[in-house]
């Protein structure tokens, strides 16, 4: 006790700390020089003393060496740890706790600046307090780790449930493919052993057909011989029955029907139309590119050759339109449009990749669809349109199809008529594949290495016209 009632002459009563700088007054009380000075601040003059209210003038202020020597001594004898349940600042017991700064304080604490404002409970009732929380806290913590916990037995277990399945997903997708896989080489054995008996017929019929004419070549020549003899033969001689000879040189037909030969055996790939159709993209008709005479609808999905027949130059056959029309003017100067054709390009730009489109044609006139190069919308009517212009284009209509390669070609007939076309782009490769949209059956190829920049590319005949469906998959 004699020891606290030292500590607490040795405390500023303004502070409730050890003094900084002792200072006394006209009045024999002690203060710290800074706390003296601030509460002074705060009042006018006189000043009074914070303790007992006696004015006191501030020159009158003296430091208190003596009492700052022995709040040093003090001081450090406290350097150490306070024991335990003791304010580590005041060495009072910790008797209070501070909800605002979460801690345990002192009596003297509690009077200081510092936690004047701050909301204080006994220790006990924070103890309890506390104590309650935590328990509840502990509970709620372990409700949520036992779920916690669950949750985790139950992720593992998903996870091994989903590892079985794509095992069993893998193992069966192996399997399906290695069908899909003997079913493909069944049926390309299939195709090849059609094909074989398809070319084993036709060498057959193609060698009765040459020994005929074999025949028939051996049988004129013994007969041009023969006429030969008679002719040069004497008076006697020729007169011997010369009608025989000359009966038999009329009954000398040479009966025979020429056959183009063709392949018959159509290739239908199982899937070439889904295949196709992971690379589908939407293509628009470009009108700013267009010839003036078409006419377009269904937001540049439509297209019609306004232009009648009896409009253009007098051909012999359709083909001979798409020789170009005679224009004596050659201009290799770049143009926006198609002047001579009635062409029109697609919106699209390739440069790379594999794309795929349809086109739609239910009429009997000739269309042509494919890509071209960007640079051929000045084409003159000289020009061909085939791939040495760079235009790698297919031409049907219910007649046939026929590849535009630059040569005059017998259209191929196809049952029922082709009204759908696919065009399959593989940049890459460097190929421009044509296909029955329908079934997916494979028209031409064509090889168009080294081109950067493809558009797509569409011809009408007079009053002809096509549509691009909306494309329904792919990209």
């Amino acid at each position: 006790m004699e020891a606290e009632d030292f500590q607490e002459e040795l405390t500023c009563s303004i502070c409730l700390d050890y003094f900084e700088d002792p200072v006394s007054i006209e009045c024999g009380h002690n203060f710290c020089r800074g706390c003296l000075r601030r509460s002074w601040a705060q009042s006018g003059s006189p000043v009074p003393c914070p303790e007992c209210r006696q004015p006191s003038a501030p020159t009158a202020m003296r430091p208190n060496w003596a009492l700052a020597r022995l709040t040093e001594r003090m001081r450090r004898r406290r350097l150490g740890p306070a024991p335990h349940g003791l304010c580590g600042r005041h060495w009072e017991p910790l008797r209070l706790f501070c909800e605002d700064d979460q801690r345990l304080v002192c009596l003297v604490c509690r009077e200081s600046q510092e936690h004047q404002a701050h909301t204080m409970a006994p220790v006990d009732e924070a103890f309890a307090s506390y104590r309650e929380k935590l328990l509840k806290t502990q509970h709620s913590l372990t409700a949520k780790m036992n779920k916690a916990m669950h949750l985790q037995d139950m992720e593992v277990k998903n996870a091994a449930e989903w590892k079985e399945k794509m095992k069993n997903k893998r193992t069966r997708v192996s399997a399906e493919f290695a069908k899909l896989h003997v079913f493909l080489a069944e049926e390309e054995q299939l195709f090849i052993k059609r094909l074989s008996q398809e070319e084993e017929e036709t060498k057959k019929k193609q060698n009765e057909n040459t020994l005929r004419l074999n025949q028939m070549i051996t049988s004129m020549k013994k007969l041009i011989f023969e006429v030969g003899e008679k002719s040069q033969s004497s008076t006697l001689e020729l007169l011997q029955n010369p009608k025989d000879v000359l009966t038999r040189c009329e009954n000398q037909d040479v009966n025979y029907s020429f056959e183009v030969l063709k392949v018959k055996t159509v290739c239908r790939l199982p899937m070439m139309k889904e295949m196709l159709k992971r690379f589908q993209v939407a293509v628009n008709l470009a009108e700013d590119t267009a010839y003036p005479k078409l006419v377009f609808s269904q937001e540049g999905r439509y297209v019609k050759n306004g232009e009648s027949a009896s409009s253009w130059p007098l051909f012999s056959t359709a083909w001979s339109y798409f020789a170009g029309w005679r224009n004596p003017q050659r201009t290799t100067d770049f143009v926006e449009r198609f002047q001579h054709l009635p062409c029109v390009l697609g919106k699209n730009v390739f440069t790379s990749g594999k794309h795929y489109w349809e086109v739609e044609h239910q009429g009997s006139l000739e269309v042509a669809v494919g890509l071209c190069r960007e640079d051929i919308m000045g084409i003159t009517g000289s020009s061909t349109m085939s791939p040495r212009m760079g235009i790698w284009a297919l031409c049907w209509s219910s007649a046939g199809y026929r590849p535009l390669t630059g040569i005059s070609v017998r259209p191929t007939k196809l049952e029922p008529a082709l009204h759908r076309v696919g065009v399959f782009l593989d940049h890459r490769a460097g190929e421009i594949s044509f296909y029955s949209a329908v079934d997916g059956e494979h028209l031409y190829t064509f090889s168009c290495p080294s081109i950067s920049r493809l558009r797509p590319f569409f011809w009408l005949s007079p009053l002809a016209s096509l549509v691009i469906p909306p494309a329904t998959g792919g990209k």
